[in-house]
């Protein structure tokens, strides 16, 4: 029987561990909003409420890349949104990829 340690609550590892689970989260009920009410994909760019699911993926690696390019860092003042709104159009778009039509 093999035991894996846990990781001290004050460390660092505990630390990256909370917080990718956060962002998992965000980002999952990011998509699931998206998905729900598909017109506010306009809010994020013009057009893509009607978008294929190809395109929503290609404007969310290009939104990340630009991120990665010039990251704007205020969280809690919301400089994190657009790294967010990405990777939920990111996994939205995938996930309609995948769905039967």
């Amino acid at each position: 029987m093999c035991i894996t340690p846990t990781p001290d609550p004050g460390s660092p590892a505990a630390f990256d561990s909370i917080a990718r689970s956060a962002v998992a989260a965000l980002v999952k009920r990011r998509a699931r909003a998206l998905a729900r009410d598909p017109a506010s994909l306009d809010h994020v760019l013009p057009g893509l409420s009607c978008a294929l699911p190809e395109t929503l993926i290609a404007v969310a690696r290009q939104s990340l890349d630009a991120e990665r390019r010039n990251p704007q860092r205020w969280f809690g003042f919301g400089g994190e949104v657009r790294a967010l709104n990405a990777k939920a159009l990111l996994l939205l778009g995938r996930a309609r990829r995948r769905a039967p039509s």
